[in-house]
Protein backbone atom coordinates (compact mmCIF):
# COMPACT_ATOMS: atom_id res chain seq x y z
CA UNK A 1 0.00 0.00 0.00
CA UNK A 2 1.63 3.46 -0.90
CA UNK A 3 2.54 5.62 1.73
CA UNK A 4 0.32 8.77 2.67
CA UNK A 5 3.30 10.54 4.17
CA UNK A 6 5.88 12.48 2.03
CA UNK A 7 9.27 11.71 2.02
CA UNK A 8 12.18 14.30 2.89
CA UNK A 9 14.85 14.41 0.82
CA UNK A 10 17.95 16.97 2.30
CA UNK A 11 20.39 18.39 0.24
CA UNK A 12 23.73 15.85 -0.36
CA UNK A 13 27.33 17.13 1.08
CA UNK A 14 28.91 14.31 -1.73
CA UNK A 15 27.03 14.80 -5.27
CA UNK A 16 27.52 11.10 -5.98
CA UNK A 17 24.96 8.84 -7.09
CA UNK A 18 25.56 6.17 -4.17
CA UNK A 19 24.49 9.04 -1.70
CA UNK A 20 21.13 9.73 -3.86
CA UNK A 21 20.30 5.93 -3.86
CA UNK A 22 21.39 5.97 -0.31
CA UNK A 23 19.20 8.62 1.33
CA UNK A 24 16.02 7.34 -0.78
CA UNK A 25 16.57 3.86 0.85
CA UNK A 26 16.64 5.75 3.74
CA UNK A 27 13.50 6.98 3.22
CA UNK A 28 11.99 3.75 2.27
CA UNK A 29 13.75 2.02 5.59
CA UNK A 30 11.86 4.89 7.48
CA UNK A 31 8.04 4.13 5.73
CA UNK A 32 8.55 7.40 4.21
CA UNK A 33 8.32 5.39 0.76
CA UNK A 34 6.41 2.46 0.24
CA UNK A 35 5.36 -0.17 -2.48
CA UNK A 36 3.77 1.71 -5.42
CA UNK A 37 4.71 5.32 -4.23
CA UNK A 38 6.21 7.38 -7.28
CA UNK A 39 9.11 9.51 -6.84
CA UNK A 40 9.42 13.02 -7.38
CA UNK A 41 10.68 13.61 -11.01
CA UNK A 42 14.06 13.61 -11.90
CA UNK A 43 14.40 17.79 -12.06
CA UNK A 44 12.69 17.97 -8.78
CA UNK A 45 15.28 15.51 -6.92
CA UNK A 46 18.02 16.47 -8.52
CA UNK A 47 17.43 20.49 -7.56
CA UNK A 48 15.95 19.36 -4.14
CA UNK A 49 19.09 16.80 -3.27
CA UNK A 50 21.84 19.48 -5.35
CA UNK A 51 22.78 17.01 -7.95
CA UNK A 52 22.97 16.95 -11.35
CA UNK A 53 20.33 15.29 -13.29
CA UNK A 54 22.46 12.34 -14.41
CA UNK A 55 23.19 11.64 -11.04
CA UNK A 56 19.67 11.47 -10.07
CA UNK A 57 19.26 9.21 -13.21
CA UNK A 58 22.43 6.93 -12.59
CA UNK A 59 20.33 6.86 -8.84
CA UNK A 60 17.79 5.68 -10.30
CA UNK A 61 19.26 2.77 -12.13
CA UNK A 62 21.16 1.19 -9.50
CA UNK A 63 18.28 1.09 -7.12
CA UNK A 64 15.80 -0.43 -10.29
CA UNK A 65 18.62 -2.92 -11.01
CA UNK A 66 18.34 -3.64 -7.34
CA UNK A 67 14.93 -4.12 -7.75
CA UNK A 68 13.80 -1.26 -5.61
CA UNK A 69 12.53 0.63 -8.32
CA UNK A 70 10.42 0.40 -11.36
CA UNK A 71 11.17 2.75 -14.20
CA UNK A 72 8.05 2.89 -16.22
CA UNK A 73 8.16 5.13 -19.51
CA UNK A 74 5.67 7.13 -20.66
CA UNK A 75 3.74 10.14 -20.00
CA UNK A 76 2.13 8.86 -16.79
CA UNK A 77 5.38 6.95 -16.15
CA UNK A 78 8.04 7.82 -13.65
CA UNK A 79 10.17 5.90 -10.68
CA UNK A 80 7.45 3.98 -8.42
CA UNK A 81 8.93 2.25 -5.67
CA UNK A 82 8.97 -1.84 -6.26
CA UNK A 83 8.45 -4.75 -5.08
CA UNK A 84 11.58 -4.62 -2.03
CA UNK A 85 14.07 -6.76 -4.61
CA UNK A 86 11.89 -9.74 -5.37
CA UNK A 87 12.87 -8.96 -9.13
CA UNK A 88 16.55 -9.20 -7.58
CA UNK A 89 16.55 -12.14 -5.88
CA UNK A 90 14.53 -13.60 -8.96
CA UNK A 91 17.77 -12.13 -11.43
CA UNK A 92 20.27 -13.53 -8.79
CA UNK A 93 18.82 -17.05 -9.01
CA UNK A 94 18.09 -16.71 -12.72
CA UNK A 95 21.73 -16.06 -13.02
CA UNK A 96 22.79 -19.10 -10.82
CA UNK A 97 20.94 -21.64 -13.08
CA UNK A 98 22.71 -19.85 -16.37
CA UNK A 99 26.14 -20.30 -14.59
CA UNK A 100 24.95 -23.96 -13.55
CA UNK A 101 25.42 -23.04 -9.82
CA UNK A 102 22.19 -24.66 -9.31
CA UNK A 103 20.53 -27.53 -11.01
CA UNK A 104 16.84 -27.75 -11.79
CA UNK A 105 16.87 -30.65 -9.20
CA UNK A 106 17.97 -27.91 -6.90
CA UNK A 107 15.29 -25.90 -7.12
CA UNK A 108 12.69 -28.15 -7.14
CA UNK A 109 13.71 -29.71 -3.76
CA UNK A 110 13.77 -26.36 -2.61
CA UNK A 111 10.61 -25.07 -4.17
CA UNK A 112 9.07 -28.84 -2.76
CA UNK A 113 10.39 -28.56 1.10
CA UNK A 114 9.51 -24.48 2.03
CA UNK A 115 6.01 -25.47 0.13
CA UNK A 116 5.48 -27.98 2.84
CA UNK A 117 6.00 -25.60 5.66
CA UNK A 118 3.69 -23.07 3.54
CA UNK A 119 0.66 -25.95 3.47
CA UNK A 120 1.92 -26.40 7.59
CA UNK A 121 1.51 -22.84 8.31
CA UNK A 122 -1.41 -21.35 5.98
CA UNK A 123 -3.32 -24.31 7.43
CA UNK A 124 -3.02 -23.01 10.64
CA UNK A 125 -3.01 -19.57 10.18
CA UNK A 126 -5.40 -18.59 6.87
CA UNK A 127 -7.98 -15.96 8.05
CA UNK A 128 -11.45 -16.21 5.80
CA UNK A 129 -10.36 -13.56 3.47
CA UNK A 130 -7.02 -16.11 2.38
CA UNK A 131 -9.79 -18.91 2.35
CA UNK A 132 -12.17 -16.29 -0.03
CA UNK A 133 -9.32 -15.81 -2.31
CA UNK A 134 -8.04 -19.09 -2.77
CA UNK A 135 -11.78 -20.92 -3.60
CA UNK A 136 -12.28 -17.93 -5.74
CA UNK A 137 -8.99 -18.92 -7.29
CA UNK A 138 -10.51 -22.43 -7.81
CA UNK A 139 -13.10 -21.94 -9.31
CA UNK A 140 -11.25 -19.30 -11.80
CA UNK A 141 -9.01 -22.65 -12.47
CA UNK A 142 -12.04 -24.64 -13.27
CA UNK A 143 -13.64 -22.44 -15.62
CA UNK A 144 -10.78 -22.19 -17.54
CA UNK A 145 -9.80 -26.00 -17.32
CA UNK A 146 -13.64 -26.56 -18.61
CA UNK A 147 -13.25 -23.54 -21.43
CA UNK A 148 -10.16 -25.39 -22.32
CA UNK A 149 -7.68 -22.28 -22.11
CA UNK A 150 -4.76 -24.64 -21.00
CA UNK A 151 -2.14 -21.08 -20.78
CA UNK A 152 -5.09 -19.46 -18.22
CA UNK A 153 -5.22 -22.60 -16.70
CA UNK A 154 -1.83 -22.77 -15.30
CA UNK A 155 -1.48 -19.48 -14.83
CA UNK A 156 -4.38 -19.47 -12.22
CA UNK A 157 -3.30 -22.93 -10.64
CA UNK A 158 0.14 -21.07 -10.45
CA UNK A 159 -1.51 -17.93 -8.69
CA UNK A 160 -2.77 -20.33 -5.95
CA UNK A 161 1.01 -21.20 -4.43
CA UNK A 162 1.12 -17.10 -4.13
CA UNK A 163 -2.45 -17.05 -2.28
CA UNK A 164 -0.79 -19.72 -0.51
CA UNK A 165 2.23 -18.12 0.89
CA UNK A 166 0.20 -15.48 1.80
CA UNK A 167 -2.11 -17.40 4.33
CA UNK A 168 0.69 -18.74 6.05
CA UNK A 169 1.15 -15.14 7.26
CA UNK A 170 5.58 -14.27 6.65
CA UNK A 171 6.12 -12.31 4.15
CA UNK A 172 9.69 -13.88 3.61
CA UNK A 173 7.62 -17.09 2.68
CA UNK A 174 5.93 -15.01 0.58
CA UNK A 175 8.80 -13.74 -0.97
CA UNK A 176 10.29 -16.80 -1.81
CA UNK A 177 7.73 -18.29 -2.79
CA UNK A 178 6.92 -16.10 -5.54
CA UNK A 179 10.59 -15.90 -6.61
CA UNK A 180 10.57 -19.82 -6.54
CA UNK A 181 7.31 -20.09 -8.22
CA UNK A 182 8.67 -17.02 -10.63
CA UNK A 183 12.23 -19.28 -11.72
CA UNK A 184 10.09 -22.57 -11.92
CA UNK A 185 8.13 -21.49 -15.12
CA UNK A 186 11.16 -20.50 -16.59
CA UNK A 187 12.04 -24.27 -16.67
CA UNK A 188 8.92 -25.83 -17.21
CA UNK A 189 8.65 -27.20 -20.78
CA UNK A 190 4.88 -28.03 -21.30
CA UNK A 191 4.87 -30.99 -23.56
CA UNK A 192 1.17 -30.32 -25.40
CA UNK A 193 -1.86 -29.72 -23.21
CA UNK A 194 -2.13 -32.54 -20.67
CA UNK A 195 -5.05 -34.45 -18.90
CA UNK A 196 -5.63 -31.60 -15.96
CA UNK A 197 -7.90 -33.89 -13.37
CA UNK A 198 -5.46 -34.39 -11.40
CA UNK A 199 -4.77 -30.86 -10.62
CA UNK A 200 -8.19 -30.18 -10.57
CA UNK A 201 -9.03 -33.42 -7.76
CA UNK A 202 -6.07 -32.57 -6.20
CA UNK A 203 -6.53 -29.02 -5.07
CA UNK A 204 -10.43 -29.90 -4.43
CA UNK A 205 -8.85 -32.09 -1.93
CA UNK A 206 -6.16 -29.89 -0.72
CA UNK A 207 -9.14 -26.97 0.30
CA UNK A 208 -11.27 -28.94 1.77
CA UNK A 209 -8.23 -30.20 4.06
CA UNK A 210 -7.63 -26.47 4.54
CA UNK A 211 -11.05 -25.70 5.77
CA UNK A 212 -10.92 -28.68 8.01
CA UNK A 213 -7.35 -27.36 9.41
CA UNK A 214 -5.92 -30.43 8.62
CA UNK A 215 -2.47 -30.15 8.41
CA UNK A 216 -1.12 -33.33 7.92
CA UNK A 217 -3.34 -34.29 4.95
CA UNK A 218 -2.85 -30.61 3.68
CA UNK A 219 0.90 -31.14 3.73
CA UNK A 220 0.58 -34.56 2.07
CA UNK A 221 -2.00 -33.15 -0.25
CA UNK A 222 0.62 -30.40 -1.39
CA UNK A 223 3.76 -32.84 -1.75
CA UNK A 224 1.93 -35.61 -3.76
CA UNK A 225 0.49 -32.73 -6.25
CA UNK A 226 4.41 -31.40 -6.92
CA UNK A 227 5.71 -34.22 -7.07
CA UNK A 228 3.25 -35.40 -10.02
CA UNK A 229 3.07 -32.02 -11.78
CA UNK A 230 6.96 -31.73 -12.14
CA UNK A 231 7.38 -35.17 -13.10
CA UNK A 232 5.03 -34.24 -15.82
CA UNK A 233 6.35 -30.98 -16.52
CA UNK A 234 10.16 -30.94 -16.03
CA UNK A 235 12.93 -32.38 -17.71
CA UNK A 236 16.07 -33.31 -16.02
CA UNK A 237 14.87 -33.88 -13.09
CA UNK A 238 15.01 -36.92 -11.32
CA UNK A 239 12.49 -36.50 -8.23
CA UNK A 240 10.21 -39.50 -7.46
CA UNK A 241 7.39 -40.35 -5.32
CA UNK A 242 9.37 -41.97 -2.47
CA UNK A 243 12.54 -39.04 -2.16
CA UNK A 244 14.32 -35.80 -3.60
CA UNK A 245 17.36 -36.83 -4.34
CA UNK A 246 19.60 -39.65 -3.20
CA UNK A 247 21.55 -39.60 -0.23
CA UNK A 248 24.91 -38.16 -0.56
CA UNK A 249 28.52 -40.09 -0.13
CA UNK A 250 31.01 -39.24 2.16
Amino acid sequence: MPSNTSPIFKPLRKRTFEEVSAQIREQIAAGGLREGDKLPPERQLAETLGVSRNTVREALRSLEHAGLLELKPGSGGGAYISNGGVNAIKVAFDDMMNLGTLSSQDLMEARITLGREVARMACLRYTDADMAAMEANFEQMCAAAKAGNFKVRVQYSVDFHRLLARAAGNPVLAIMTSVLVDITMNFVRVLGEMPNEFVIDSRQRMLRYLRARDVENTVQEYTDYMQKTLRNYMRDTQLDSTELRPARKN
